[in-house]
């Protein structure tokens, strides 16, 4: 455990991340985010700052595709309360 399983963690929730993802689950993203959150610090543990920047690049990309599934969400829901039908 030279890296206190850091590296078991950010696996794990990059592989869920996908499935969820895969069902439609927007959670994906947060594991998605934990994941590459887990990914810079491993690159940080390894002294590998092309990991670091990476990481937190796909971090940020993660965070947009969560708050643009919410505002998607959102704006479903409002043109629903006003009865209109959303092209899919």
């Amino acid at each position: 455990m030279q890296y206190y399983g850091i590296d078991w963690l950010a696996t794990v929730c990059g592989l869920t991340g996908v499935f969820l993802l895969g069902n439609k689950s927007k959670i994906g993203f947060v594991l998605f985010m934990i994941a590459s959150l887990s990914w810079s610090a491993f690159g940080f543990m390894t002294g590998s700052i092309a990991m670091m920047i990476g990481s937190l690049i796909f971090f940020s990309m993660h965070l947009r595709g969560f708050l643009a599934w919410q505002r998607d969400e959102r704006e479903k829901g409002s043109l629903e309360t006003q009865g209109i039908s959303a092209a899919k």
